[in-house]
């Protein structure tokens, strides 16, 4: 399939709307010529080539989720293994990790994603941009940003997530203006950046793209954690959401009013408990279509995450749908004491409490209806701030999980135990 290239700012409501029905009804047409797993169950939902003619008629469609993925196995590949040229993985973070199969037209669709979502962030060509992200282990987000920064004609230098040294090193060296990144590490740089007498707020960097980790709340205010790394590189921040799955992101404008979604290439449903759509505005579980995709076509599929997608125009002229924050995983759900608690909301309270060297929260079952959550936190040398952060928490949300200090080398080992790529701050016990 060719995608074609998008100028965003030329969209119209009517135009976006017609790129979306066109895209959805070509995704179910080849789901169902060319993957055998969707094939079935498309027939079986009474699905046939031509029956879909646009948005409108997804409701007819069953939803696809990440168990039916494991299940389907190779069956819901639409290409022949010879048609493959790139095959990357989930993080494995909520299971065994996905497999990801793409194409030649798949890579240049992902590319095509992330030029337009740089482009959201102000991103050009005349820009030099390091990428703070691993490129090996089957990690598709960081040949996502490389490819997409080429794509866009920006200058790239690839330094990777491992050495706050080396970042900083390239950030003399080649003076860019923005970086790609995971706020903890943007945080963790700066920290040591500071210990060498560097002050990175006098760098050439304005931007932060940030990968893996919130950066706004419900609300659209920055989080504790992107607030501290804004103000220690002097940079402005923009958020981004991807899952491998689907081959796409979306990316914050100037405006940090959700991210831009890009109607050529996803469609995006928000469905309540009982899979119907909720108002604009209103959370519910993400559910997404991927559009002009050959390898892994997917309709439907539930991603779990809890969000809203946001009404009226973006203040930056852009007419595209928004999506929100991400506020929680839909199975990471919690029942403290009759209160339903997201880790992501505990998170929040601790990311606002610099002297935590870090955390790792524990989710362990009580019975049938209740759930008990345990807070694994290290303290930086010489910071106690435990006595207050009860408080903080039960005035945050309305319980208060158990507070167990333990030595940040403990941290570190439960942050990287098994075998996800990213930084583990959950573990589900139930």
């Amino acid at each position: 399939m060719r995608i074609p290239r998008v100028d965003e700012g030329a969209l119209s409501p009517a135009t976006i709307q017609a790129l979306l029905d066109g895209g959805v009804s070509r995704a179910v047409d080849w789901a169902l010529e060319h993957s055998p797993w969707n094939r079935a169950r498309l027939q079986a939902a009474g699905v046939r080539p031509d029956s879909v003619r646009g948005v409108a008629d997804l409701r007819f469609l069953p939803t696809t989720s990440k168990h039916d993925l494991a299940a389907a196995g190779r069956d819901l590949w639409a290409v022949p293994q010879a048609a493959v040229v790139d095959i990357s993985t989930t993080s494995g973070t909520s299971g065994e990790p996905t497999l990801c199969p793409m194409t030649e037209a798949d890579l240049q669709r992902l590319a095509e994603n992330e030029r337009l979502s740089f482009t959201c962030a102000g991103l050009a060509a005349a820009d030099t941009v390091l990428v703070a992200v691993t490129l090996d282990r089957c990690f598709m987000a960081g040949l996502a940003y490389f490819m997409g920064l080429r794509a866009l004609g920006a200058s790239v230098a690839r330094v990777g997530s491992g050495s706050p040294a080396l970042l900083v090193d390239m950030v003399q060296r080649l003076a860019p203006s923005a970086i790609v990144g995971v706020p903890s590490f943007f945080e963790h740089t700066a920290h040591w950046a500071a210990g060498q007498g560097i002050d990175l707020r006098t760098s050439s960097v304005t931007r932060l793209v940030c990968i893996g980790e919130p950066v706004r709340g419900p609300n659209l205010a920055p989080t504790p954690l992107a607030a501290r790394a804004a103000a220690a590189w002097g940079a402005r921040l923009h958020g981004s959401y991807g899952i491998s799955e689907l081959a796409a992101s979306t990316c914050e404008c100037a405006q940090g009013a959700g991210g831009h979604l890009h109607p050529s290439l996803l469609h995006v449903e928000i469905l309540d408990e009982r899979d119907q759509p909720v108002p604009p505005g209103e959370l519910g579980e993400v559910v997404a279509t991927p559009l002009g995709v050959e390898a892994l076509p997917l309709l439907r599929y539930r991603t779990g995450d809890i969000a809203a997608l946001l009404p009226g125009p973006c203040g930056c002229g852009l007419q595209t749908p928004r999506l929100g924050p991400i506020v929680g995983r839909k199975h990471q759900a919690l029942k403290l004491k009759g209160t339903t608690v997201y880790p992501a909301a505990v998170q929040r309270v601790l990311d606002a409490e610099p002297g935590l060297y870090g955390y790792v929260l524990v989710a362990r079952s009580d019975g049938a209806l209740s759930d008990s959550l345990e807070i694994k936190l290290a303290l930086r040398e010489g910071e106690d701030p435990s006595s207050g952060l009860r408080a903080r928490l039960q005035g945050a949300l309305k319980v208060t999980p158990t507070l167990t200090v333990v030595e940040p080398q403990a941290i570190d080992a439960l942050q990287q135990a098994g075998v996800g790529r990213k930084r583990r701050v959950f573990i589900d016990e139930r």
